[in-house]
């Protein structure tokens, strides 16, 4: 593991951040998982269609109710351009049939895939090739239309990100809105409460910069960035978790500087007000300028307290990563080991998944105290979220801004709110569950990222569906390291004595059984302590503002203004992904 020594000591500390980001369609599924037994809605394409009084007013009425007859059938405009553009593309229609033409059906059903009828309305569904939608028009007595997914009231998205780790279908809809999700605390640059993003929702805000230069709400833009991705309600730019509560602790000035004593009392204000606020998550899209052994590090110590106090802590790996090999995760909270750590992931423009892969940027590997890192990966690359068009992100970056109060950017700072909404919704359908079962659950539910090298996503890649449900064989990813939490003067803490005095080969790393979770290959009975070595790290050094700061890999990322938006093939891939859909080998989450 390597490290650069240069810099000033120094105790500030920066947003893990950001890049471009992206845009997509507004399908998303019903509530998931709400009371009363609800389970996963299957997507059902159902087209609601206005016929053109041209075909209605044709010569012959048959049946009362029925299409008109006409010497020429109807083929929606839609389907025309379809067979234009991609004749051999498979498409799904409708297709009503006039009862004074027996034989229009049979012809019909010859040109592609029956699929079923639709006795009320005299017609059925079929699958052909676009290119054969002119033959179908030739046909007497049929009037044939796209057969359209639907998209239900409620929160939508244009973006690929929450359908393809399917999120969206956790959303509910202005009739069945799901279970209310918890309150996610934002340690960050503040949030503009004007926005529509956030409208309706119980929104606090606390100014916990002592630096000078920091203007009321959000003058660096990137608070409200986080809280959009987690927690945004706005038409077309949903976020994981909309119907979350949100408490913004600004701890940045209007340029993104911070001191770590502002987050610490950040978290200190969270702690004291979790009960009271119904707080269950802290997202830290962020990390320190300095390094040092996680149980002795103040910030380290604060999140612990956040952890052990029953909040959920979610941290960025950072954007410090490397191309070639890993790069470790150096500095707090994400180098905590009882904390969820986030890396980032590239989509790749679509909902498959043999396409996804690490951010070349995205930091993983072995903390300094020999812990790997990040724990999973979620969508960072080429998103979109809100920001105040008068802050100083979108006034240093305007080549980013999409319009409306919307900018195009990549970085950990933004997969880590991914996460953060999730764990909001899975609290929102369990909330008993400990923060060491939340982490356990999102573990232990991930899936592949094909493209990426063993480890540097952690376990894989965010599956909000399946992470509602718990696998049999359920791994404590916290065990051997709860050994050494005990009762303190007020609440439970990490000994760090005992932890510094035992012998390592005494440490049974391999009692959690990581095989559960399919990450036999970074199990902790793995790691060579040899290789961390104390006496080679100088603790005393601290890396510099530059060498830290979140103008690194990410910034330099460009795909376009809409990044990766979600495509109507797009939409329905993710809408009928089996593996978004409920396991069979799970047991009810106590």
């Amino acid at each position: 593991m390597t490290r650069k020594k240069c810099g000033t000591r120094g105790d500030v500390r920066q947003s893990a951040l950001w890049g471009s980001g992206n845009r997509g369609g507004e399908f998303r599924s019903n509530a998931l998982w709400g009371k009363g037994g609800r389970g996963l809605a299957t997507f059902i394409g159902v087209l609601a269609f206005a016929v053109p009084l041209a075909a209605t007013a044709a010569a012959g009425s048959g049946a009362p109710g029925a299409p008109a007859t006409s010497d020429v059938s109807y083929v929606s405009q839609t389907l025309k351009n379809k067979a234009k553009t991609s004749p051999d593309a498979v498409v799904k229609v409708i297709v009503q049939v006039d009862q004074l033409s027996p034989d229009a059906e049979k012809a019909a059903r010859k040109l592609g895939s029956y699929q079923r009828k639709l006795g009320l309305i005299n017609a059925f569904t079929m699958d052909l090739t676009a290119k054969q939608v002119e033959k179908l028009a030739k046909i007497k007595g049929l009037i044939v239309t796209e057969d359209a997914p639907v998209k239900p009231l409620g929160y939508s998205s244009t973006q690929l990100w929450p359908h393809e780790n399917g999120v969206a279908k956790l959303w509910g809809t202005d009739l069945n809105p799901g279970p209310k999700a918890p309150t996610i605390a934002f340690v960050d640059s503040g949030i503009d409460t004007s926005r529509l993003d956030f409208a309706g929702r119980n929104v606090t805000t606390v100014n916990m910069t002592s630096l000078p230069g920091n203007s009321a709400g959000d003058g660096r833009g990137h608070g409200t960035f986080v809280a959009g991705i987690a927690g945004g309600s706005a038409p077309g730019y949903a976020g994981a978790a909309p119907n979350a509560d949100i408490v913004m602790l600004d701890v940045m000035d209007d340029a993104g500087m911070g001191l770590t004593s502002d987050v610490i009392a950040a978290a200190g204000w969270i702690y004291d007000n979790r009960s009271a606020l119904n707080i269950r998550v802290a997202n830290f899209s962020l990390h320190s300028g300095s390094i040092g052994p996680f149980y002795n590090d103040p910030l380290d110590r604060a999140v612990e307290k956040l952890w052990f106090g029953g909040v959920v802590v979610v941290a960025a790996a950072g954007n410090y990563g490397s191309a070639t090999g890993p790069s470790g995760v150096r500095y707090a909270p994400g180098n905590d080991p009882f904390v969820i750590t986030v890396g980032a992931m590239d989509l790749g423009g679509t909902a498959k998944i043999n396409d996804d892969s690490r951010a070349p940027w995205s930091s993983y590997g072995r903390t300094y105290d020999g812990f790997w890192k990040p724990e999973i990966c979620a969508s960072g690359r080429y998103m979109v979220g809100p920001v105040p068009l008068s802050s100083s992100l979108a006034a240093l970056r305007p080549d980013k801004l999409v319009g409306g109060g919307y900018m195009e950017l990549s970085g950990t700072s933004f997969a880590t709110p991914v996460v953060s909404g999730v764990v909001a919704q899975l609290l929102a359908r369990f909330p008993a569950l400990t923060p060491d079962q939340v982490k356990a659950t999102i573990m232990a539910r991930a899936r592949a990222v094909p493209q990426a090298a063993p480890g540097s996503c952690g376990v894989g890649q965010l599956n909000a569906v399946r992470a509602g449900t718990l696998p049999k064989d359920l791994a404590n990813p916290n065990l051997a390291l709860n050994r050494f939490v005990v009762a303190g003067a007020d609440g439970p803490v990490f000994d760090a004595v005992s932890w510094t005095d035992v012998s390592w080969t005494d440490v049974s790393w391999d009692s959690v059984s990581w095989a559960s979770v399919s990450w036999a290959d970074v199990s902790w009975d793995s790691v060579s302590w040899a290789d961390v070595s104390w006496a080679t790290v100088s603790w005393t050094d601290v890396v510099s503002w530059t060498d830290v700061s979140w103008e690194d890999g990410a910034a330099a990322d460009t795909l376009g203004l809409n990044g990766y938006e979600l495509t109507p093939a797009e939409e329905l891939a993710a809408a009928t992904d089996p593996d978004l859909a409920i396991p069979e080998d799970t047991i009810p989450i106590p």
